[in-house]
């Protein structure tokens, strides 16, 4: 009895509670609950935009293929049901969703969640390709987790619409008939969260920012110990594909400005900058190298040779090449990503370096081939 009443006191003195989910640090238990348990129409049609009270803020896209517009239009109609009829606030980026699988996204579009249809026995979270790393993939894989099991993993086609050609970085959610509910929950608590940015949960993302970084750079570390073999010796290639790893995590960490108000924070910019810095001590602590950090682009290629001849693109410009010489399964994709990484200031070695991190083993003469073919069509120049 006395146990009791002990344990009773300490529990009112120090006022506990049950710990927050990591979804619940980012949108209120109560939010969360309204939009798990909004209503929705069986019959899916177009779904009006729901409109932002900031017209200069920009767009949160939900796009969709097959059944996965079921969940993706379920999405918009809890939100706009919440928003327009119980008195949740209204965001300030509008949220728009694709009235058809081609309908193209608003060109002030800051980032898509895209929701597809395919045989995945759990939900699945694809992340977006390393080219634009956003905070979509951080906060699509909270939002999913808090309905039930997750899978994740890295970027797959599966029709995701091309705007990372233009910046803007997409996270998918593959769904199955038996986890509509789950997806669509996700969808609508993610592009909620991304359109009222920044909000109360702006602070608990950037420690989940950190947390997921290095989660996601230990599976990149397990593939490049798995890449040095029994003798643990590391190649070039494994130094430029964990550098390279460490780079998207930066990026996706400083995407977090595109939903700050301009100008941005001289203190969150040097945070950032400091979270960016922090996550390179794991280049020594994971037994790859014991030489410190210095970024892919700085470092001493080897045999596979280098080209510092730096690509732009040219304006509307429509030439196309034949993506198989790139001579790697995945070539379609690969090829886009080339392009999305050529930005007037890295080199072609950088560009294949990059990729090859994402990819696969790709060689450095048949990125050049590609991008000369590209050239000759007009597409980019070569400097």
């Amino acid at each position: 009895m006395i146990a009791v009443l002990l344990a009773i006191t300490l529990a009112l003195q120090f006022n506990q509670r049950p710990p927050l989910t990591p979804a619940e640090t980012l949108l209120e238990p109560v939010v969360l609950r309204a939009i798990t348990d909004a209503p929705v129409n069986e019959s899916v049609g177009p779904a009006e935009t729901i409109v932002g009270s900031d017209a200069k803020a920009g767009t949160i896209a939900l796009t969709c293929r097959a059944a996965g517009c079921d969940a993706a239009g379920h999405a918009v109609q809890k939100l706009r049901w919440l928003v327009g009829s119980k008195g949740m606030a209204r965001p300030a980026r509008s949220i728009w969703l694709a009235a058809s699988a081609n309908a193209a996204p608003p060109a002030d579009t800051v980032a898509v969640i895209h929701v597809a249809a395919g045989d995945v026995p759990v939900l699945r979270v694809s992340r977006g390709l390393w080219s634009t790393a956003g905070i979509g993939d951080e906060v699509v894989e909270i939002f999913a987790r808090q309905g039930g099991a997750v899978e994740t993993g890295s970027f797959e086609n599966v029709g995701q619409p091309h705007l990372d050609r233009i910046g803007v970085p997409t996270t998918a959610i593959v769904t199955n008939s038996a986890n509509t509910g789950q997806a669509a929950s996700a969808a609508a608590a993610s592009a909620y969260f991304l359109a009222t940015l920044p909000n109360d949960g702006a602070e608990a993302l950037l420690a989940h920012l950190t947390v997921g970084a290095h989660a996601r750079l230990a599976e990149d570390g397990r593939r490049a110990v798995a890449l040095m073999g029994n003798q643990q010796r590391a190649s070039a290639d494994v130094l430029i594909m964990f550098g390279q790893a460490i780079e998207r995590e930066q990026r996706r960490m400083r995407s977090l400005e595109r939903f700050m108000p301009s100008p941005v924070d001289p203190m969150l910019r040097i945070r950032l900058t400091e979270m960016a810095k922090g996550i390179t001590s794991l280049w020594t602590s994971i037994g790859i190298t014991s030489s410190p950090y210095v970024p892919p682009a700085e470092r001493i290629r080897g045999r596979g040779g280098d080209d510092r001849r730096v690509p732009s693109r040219v304006a509307n410009a429509t030439g196309t090449a034949d993506t198989a010489m790139l001579k790697i399964a995945n070539h379609a994709d690969a090829a886009y990503e080339i392009v999305n990484f050529i930005d007037g200031q890295r080199t072609i070695s950088d560009i294949r370096d990059a990729v090859m991190a994402e990819f696969g083993t790709i060689g450095l003469p048949a990125v050049v081939q590609y991008l000369e073919t590209l050239a000759e069509a007009g597409s980019v120049t070569i400097k």
